[in-house]
């Protein structure tokens, strides 16, 4: 975080770059207390879901920035454990882009120890759905940490489509970002594209980490309405290996409509 909330920034000066931003540029000045509605100074975060868990803003963050979000979950902890924030700024937005900093010291690997990072949720859901558009896991990749992307597509049986990439920087923190547009109706024009690199390492628009997930029929989700941060849904092999002292941590959140964010 840069002297505010976790990054997320509310800038109404914004507003008016053609459309461009929701959030852009950080204008408080000093790391918040508590995160959410009554967070001090007040901030964009509309909300902080926490239960039988970690959830804190600590000094310093990520990469020389002055504060990240820090969140663990309890040992043993029920199914409905987590550690979040969450962002109301998004209006049924129909292409959204997104960036935070993640980094962990869980050695993660085991393929069956994974929790939810990313939630995207639309204002509807698909006929025997949930509002869940697009969904980031932290996992296990049997030897290495890594991130699963789980983005809907209602011509899917599942009604999703999985895409796997392994963290590039495994013992510090990763930069990740999206850009997912929404097809329009019952269209299949929908598309997925994804940035995972190296804190460290640029990045650019024309670059992404891999193929653009195209195709999506991902108009029954609406668009996107809010957006989750931190930890929740996590394996029964997360919550039983993992304790308040193992962190996932959070750091330069920021959202755009249309412009590329990177560094």
């Amino acid at each position: 975080m840069k002297a505010n909330v976790m990054m997320k920034t509310l800038s109404l000066a914004v507003l008016g770059l053609a459309g461009l931003s929701f959030a852009g540029a950080s204008m408080a000045q000093s790391c918040p207390a508590t995160i959410g509605s009554n967070q001090t100074p007040p901030g964009p975060w509309s909300a902080a879901n926490q239960l039988q868990s970690v959830l804190t803003v600590v000094t310093p963050g990520l990469g020389g920035t002055n504060c990240m979000m820090r969140t663990a979950l309890n040992q043993n902890s029920s199914p409905a454990a987590k550690a979040s924030a969450v962002d109301q700024t998004p209006n049924a937005e129909q292409r959204y882009r997104a960036r935070f900093i993640l980094s962990t010291g869980i050695a993660l690997t085991q393929a069956s120890r994974s929790a939810l990072i990313f939630n995207v949720v639309g204002p509807s859901a698909p006929t025997g759905g949930t509002q869940a558009a697009l969904q980031i896991f932290l996992t296990g990749t049997g030897s290495a940490r890594g991130l699963r992307f789980l983005v809907g597509d209602t011509a899917q049986p599942s009604q999703y489509r999985t895409v796997d990439v392994a963290l590039p920087n495994q013992a510090g923190a990763n930069r990740v970002e999206i850009d997912l547009t929404f097809a329009a109706g019952a269209g299949t024009n929908g598309q997925l594209r994804y940035w995972v690199s190296d804190q460290a390492t640029a990045t650019t628009d024309g670059s992404p980490t891999g193929p653009a997930v195209t195709g999506l029929a991902n108009g029954a989700w609406g668009g996107v309405d809010q957006v989750v941060l931190g930890i929740a849904t996590a394996s029964g092999l997360w919550r039983s290996s993992y304790t308040n002292t193992d962190f996932v941590n959070f750091d330069e959140f920021d959202s755009r409509r249309q412009s590329f964010i990177g560094q």
